[in-house]
Order: structure tokens, then C-alpha cells, then sequence
């Protein structure tokens, strides 16, 4: 039977300030946008064809990077009028559906690895809709399943904390008949439409589940890139013939550098660590583990990243960046520094929509969007959350 796969990335990613001028799906990592690596690894490995739900808001420009990808016809961009969550988002392609299909969240770049166990328990059970499943210790931030010892008799999205009645949440990963549309159609359309329509195939016993072992990627909040790096820098190695590496340079662990890169004199770059082309390393500065320097980034003279995204083309003159993610053409000057810790050493909270949430780590430095410039001597707190094309001027210690 032939499959086809929906992957929703419409919404306006509110929750993704500040890198939210596109769908949070088109940010870079490793020289590649997500969506640009889920996409490769459907249509280099799988026989399905590709329904791809754009928000309106950016539509046009999302289908042209798109297109730019070089896929030709073999995606159909749709395009989610309303932002009005995943059931509206996956409504808003029934005109191209045309069979069973899969629905996927745009950063499930390991979907080929896990599509077949679908298939499997989808064809032999004749379920109406089918959920990837994980354990979580945090139920009360998912869409929940109750269960009993044979099948899905219901769901829940986020209950409170106390009255979860299992620990086992959905993950991003979906596959349904096109009877299932008509169920999700006939439910009020709203945030957690999907979620309800679920619950109502659950009570027909018409709802089943894959347990899912592999890292399934969450991409809600800007801070999970930090996590999403961290698959495919496993995957990442070997330094360009192009590369000027000097000879005072110390490079240790798994470490990928591109064309046309410079390591100078004393740097000291330690793997897991991927630098794109044409960057900068500048003299004594360090590269440590967990680091991502995208293309035409330049790291001048003593600087330390560590566990982090420097965008293309951002440059930084000295001083330290952690745990942090830098957006795209951001100028800092000397002597930065980013705290990445409390006192306390309590997880770090960050302001999303004028609310405080809790990142779940305790280890975050600064989220700098696009475009912004920094001035000499700033330093950050932890968790600070700087908008696109900000201007910080020198000396600000920035809460």
C-alpha cells in the first residue's frame, strides 16, 4: 500500500521569539534547515509522497526555500489559513490526501527508522488512527493515553499535575485512515481539536499505539535546539581538504569542519563540534563540546562557546557564550560574557508570551535573535531572551 505523509509546519511559532521570523522548522543547524533534513531523509529513503502544511503567514517565502531545496514536484505545499492547531493544520490538506497517510511534526528527521513499525501494526490491526507513544516523567505537559492491557481508551491533553492517569504521552508521529478525517472534520475546530478526535476513535476501540524507543525531537520552544543538535552531531564528521587548520591548533573528539575554514594559531576545538564553511576561528579561542558554527561565522580572538549555536554570518570579538543560541548577522563586541547558571543551580526560566516558563534545564545562557547588535563589556543573565534586531549599547548587564 502506498502512504502518503502530511508534515505540519504552519502556526505562527509564538512560543519560538526570537527566532520566529519563519516557521521555527526553517532554522539551520549543520548547514541544513530541520524541516530541509526531515524532508531529505522521507524522500532519500521512502516511496511516499510529501503534503507539506505552510502557515499563511509566510507562505509564499516558505515555498520558495522550499522549492530552492530542489524536490521539485515531488512535495505539494498546502497552505493553513487559520493558526488553529494540528487539527485544523491537518484539515487544511484533506483535498490532496487521497488514501491512508501519516502525519508528522516538521522536525521528525528519523521518521524513515520508525515508519515501518506503523505500517506493520497498522495493516494487522485495522485501526482508524494509530499514535507514536513514549514514557514521560512529565505527563502533565502532553497529550496523555489511557490503557488498559489491549488497547488506547482514551486521551487527555494536559492534566494536571497529580491526576495523570498514565505516563505515557503522544509523540509527533501519526498515521490514519481517511476515514479519520471525517471524525476530525465533525469535531469543533480549536487548539486541541486532534487531541479530541482522538479521544472519540478511542471509545469506538478504534485507536492503537507504536511505542517509539528512539530520541523522538521536541521543537517548541527556542531552547530545544540545544538538544536537537545534539542527534545529528553524532552523524557529523571530518575536516575539508580545503580547511587551513594551523599547526598550533588542537583539535580532540569527533569533529566536522567545512570548506574554506580557519582554525588559527592555539585554538583548541573538542568533539562533538560541526563548523561550517568559511568560518572563523580565531586565535586562542575555544570550541567546546556540543557547539554548532553555521557558515560565515567568525570568532576573532579569545573566545569560549560552549554547548552552543553561533547563526551565519554573526561575529563575536571575545568572552564567553554557553548554553545559548545566537541567530543569523548578529555583531558582538569585546568582552561578552552569557551566564548560563543560577546560584542555586535551579532549572532557568525564560519569558514566552509575557509569561515565565520553566525550560526543564539548569544550564541556559542568552537566545539572540537575528540581526542584533551587542556593544563592549555587556554581559547576559540566564535565560535572557533578546529580540530580533535588538541594539544593546556598551556595559549593559541585560536581565
Amino acid at each position: 500500500m502506498n502512504y502518503q505523509v502530511v508534515i505540519l509546519a504552519g502556526g505562527e511559532s509564538s512560543r519560538f521569539t526570537p527566532f520566529n521570523n519563519l516557521h521555527k522548522s526553517f532554522f539551520k543547524l549543520g548547514g541544513k534547515s530541520i524541516i530541509q533534513r526531515t524532508l531529505s531523509d522521507i524522500l532519500d529513503n521512502l516511496e511516499m509522497e510529501v503534503i507539506l502544511v505552510l502557515g499563511s503567514k509566510n507562505f509564499e517565502k516558505e515555498k520558495s526555500i522550499i522549492e530552492s531545496y530542489g524536490y521539485g514536484k515531488k512535495i505539494t505545499c498546502v497552505k493553513q489559513n487559520e493558526s488553529l492547531g494540528q487539527g485544523n493544520a491537518i484539515l487544511s490538506a484533506k483535498d490532496n490526501v487521497n488514501g491512508d497517510f501519516f502525519v508528522i511534526n516538521a522536525q521528525q528527521f528519523n521518521f524513515s527508522k520508525i515508519s515501518d513499525n506503523f505500517v506493520k501494526t497498522f495493516e494487522s490491526k485495522k485501526f482508524e488512527a494509530l499514535v507514536g507513544s513514549q514514557k514521560t516523567s512529565e505527563p502533565w505537559k502532553y497529550g496523555i493515553l489511557y490503557k488498559n492491557e489491549n488497547n488506547v481508551i482514551g486521551v487527555v491533553e494536559k492534566p494536571k499535575k497529580g491526576t495523570e492517569p498514565s505516563a505515557t504521552r503522544i509523540v509527533g508521529v501519526y498515521l490514519f485512515s481517511k476515514v479519520f478525517l471525517g471524525e476530525l472534520e465533525n469535531t469543533k475546530q480549536s487548539e486541541y481539536s486532534l487531541e479530541k478526535a482522538l479521544d472519540l476513535t478511542s471509545k469506538k476501540s478504534r485507536l492503537g499505539d507504536v511505542t517509539i524507543s528512539d530520541a523522538v525531537p521536541s521543537l517548541k520552544y527556542p531552547w530545544d535546539l540545544l538538544k536537537i543538535k545534539d542527534i545529528f552531531l553524532k552523524d557529523l564528521r571530518g575536516i575539508d581538504k580545503s580547511a587551513e587548520v594551523a599547526k598550533t591548533a588542537t583539535i580532540k573528539g569527533e569533529v566536522y569542519i567545512g570548506k574554506n575554514t580557519k582554525v588559527c594559531d592555539y585554538a583548541l576545538i573538542e568533539g562533538p563540534v560541526y563548523i561550517g564553511e568559511n568560518v572563523v576561528v580565531g586565535s586562542y579561542s575555544q570550541v567546546r563540546g556540543g557547539s554548532v558554527l553555521e557558515e560565515g561565522s567568525v570568532l576573532q580572538r579569545y573566545v569560549d562557546v560552549k554547548n552552543s549555536i553561533i547563526g551565519e554570518q554573526t561575529s563575536i570579538h571575545s568572552g564567553f557564550i554557553g548554553d545559548s543560541v545566537v541567530g543569523k548577522n548578529v555583531k558582538i563586541g569585546a568582552g561578552f560574557i552569557s551566564a548560563n547558571k543560577r546560584f542555586d543551580r535551579r532549572n532557568i526560566s525564560v519569558e514566552v508570551k509575557n509569561k515565565k516558563v520553566d525550560s526543564g534545564i539548569n544550564g541556559l545562557g542568552v537566545l539572540v535573535g537575528d540581526e542584533s547588535n551587542i556593544g563592549i563589556r555587556v554581559s547576559t543573565m540566564p535565560g535572557t531572551l533578546i529580540k530580533y534586531n535588538s541594539k544593546i549599547f556598551p556595559g549593559e548587564i541585560v536581565k
